[in-house]
């Protein structure tokens, strides 16, 4: 019996649009998802927090969408991971954070979030991470990263288990 293929992430995912929040007329706020916004327990985010868009730090450039994935490149041994949900829908993030937007038709988002949060991946980031004092990986060495990618229906029942193992 073989299991499902191995593909590089960076093969079922888009890229995360970006902007410059200095440059937004007025007295425009948004919402900025910074590495301290996720509780590294819970793997949520709970600390997103609004700026003036003159007072952006200059990491503001990830605009989120609902279903993405996020991964901190530092300290992969912490596994600072969530999941982008409704209420951060148009959120800008960090770029210390990798998103992970996955591909219609072919990476489910739950199945991907339960993936980063695996043993077998955080021992990959931190086995690829350079840095003794502020270890860290790129977005390169996340997308060049392998997961199993069985079919979308078989992706989302495996999601369904881990998720339901989650809540208990």
């Amino acid at each position: 019996m073989t299991g499902p293929k191995l593909v590089g992430i960076g093969e079922c995912v888009r890229p995360a649009e970006t902007w410059n929040p200095l440059k937004a007329p007025g007295e425009n706020e948004f919402s900025y998802i910074d590495l301290s916004a996720i509780d590294q327990e819970r793997k949520e985010i709970t600390e997103a927090r609004r700026i003036a868009c003159a007072e952006a730090p200059s990491r503001a450039r990830q605009l989120v969408e609902e279903g993405d994935v996020l991964i901190s490149t530092v300290r992969p041994n912490l596994n600072g991971v969530a999941r982008v949900g409704p209420s951060h829908h148009g959120a800008t993030a960090s770029t210390g954070f990798c998103v992970l937007r996955p591909a219609a038709g072919k990476l489910d988002s739950s199945y991907a979030f339960q993936w980063v949060k695996s043993p077998n991946f955080v021992a990959d980031m931190v086995s690829k991470a350079t840095g003794a004092s502020y270890p860290a990986v790129s977005d390169r060495i996340i997308f060049e990263s392998r997961i199993p990618l069985p079919p979308l229906p078989e992706q989302r029942r495996i999601a369904a288990i881990l998720d339901q193992a989650d809540a208990l």
